[in-house]
């Protein structure tokens, strides 16, 4: 049984983001809405250090807790479609993440479709990676994280990063990841209704914006359609009722098969991008500690 506070969220996403037509707007509105909601999350803590910093040209953000280490980063790729989002909105997640793995996290504020459609995202991300490397960070001490289309990016970067024949992360998590920007998954379907945030028709308006008449199949695009060999070890979570579901499980499939060391946790009744919203619900609160648990496994020494 899922806990009050995550019913009293499902409850409210449905009504003020799914039925309320929010993510049919102009784009332009999308954003205002949706940063206007990521500014009203509350500061996790005073003492989490928060500044920009330019990474080779790519905007970006340090989110450093306390006690993190200077060699270790976290790289976060947030979620929003590929259209909308910021890494302000993510703060609360993200100094949460610092603390838990006394680690630095770096938020990546990659470019946004339809002004920068693909490959613009893949690119900004993947060389915010160049330039960490290059800055002397081990690969072994860096670890991506990201939801959603984050997640998409998750893999997308690591799949540049090993055609360019850069080292790979320690690990990846990745958080009701869309991979499969045809939306072709059976969960597109016998979840619509039960999805309390998104529904079909958004995901294929965003991956239009996106793809902006690329091939919705390109594994940089959609890396479920990817070689998957040879990646970091990789934790996926998903909602039992997400529209995203069979991403999830077809990515779990596929990077299993190629021999990467694969872990999926299916939450039952669990919103979209649940552990986003610890400072909101127990369950997310818990998922960060299994997150951190498992990079903190494959941290270099």
């Amino acid at each position: 049984m899922i806990s009050p506070e995550a019913t009293e969220l499902n409850a409210s996403f449905r009504v003020d983001i799914k039925d309320s037509g929010m993510f049919t707007l102009p784009f332009a509105e999308q954003r205002s809405n949706w940063d206007a909601f990521g500014d009203s999350i509350p500061q996790y803590a005073t003492d989490v250090s928060i500044a920009p910093v330019d990474c080779g040209g790519v905007p970006c953000e340090w989110v450093i807790a306390p006690a993190a280490m200077e060699n270790k980063v976290l790289f976060h790729f947030h979620g929003g479609g590929y259209v909308i989002g910021h890494p302000n909105g993510y703060r609360n997640y993200n100094s949460r993440m610092s603390e838990a793995l006394n680690a630095r996290v770096l938020a990546v504020d990659y470019r946004l479709a339809p002004e920068h459609p693909f490959p613009a995202a893949v690119e900004d991300c993947l060389g915010v990676y160049q330039w960490a490397l290059n800055q002397g960070y081990q690969a072994e001490q860096i670890a991506f994280t990201g939801e959603s289309a984050g997640g998409g990016l998750v893999f997308a970067t690591l799949l540049a990063a090993r055609d360019a024949q850069l080292p790979l992360p320690a690990a990846a998590v990745a958080i009701s990841p869309w991979v499969d920007l045809t939306n072709g998954g059976a969960s597109h379907q016998f979840n619509e209704q039960a999805d309390p945030m998104i529904g079909p028709s958004v995901l294929d308006m965003f991956a239009s914006a996106y793809v902006n008449g690329d091939n919705l199949q390109n594994p940089l695009a959609s890396p479920i359609n990817g070689d998957l060999s040879g990646l970091p070890p990789i934790y996926i979570l998903v909602g039992s009722t997400e529209i995203l579901l069979d991403d999830a499980r077809a990515l779990f499939m596929n990077a299993s098969r190629a021999g990467v060391n694969t872990t999926i946790e299916v939450a039952p009744d669990m919103p979209h991008i649940w552990p986003i919203f610890a400072y909101q619900i127990p369950e997310g609160r818990r998922a960060i500690t299994r997150m951190s648990s498992f990079f903190n496994r494959h941290f270099g020494a």
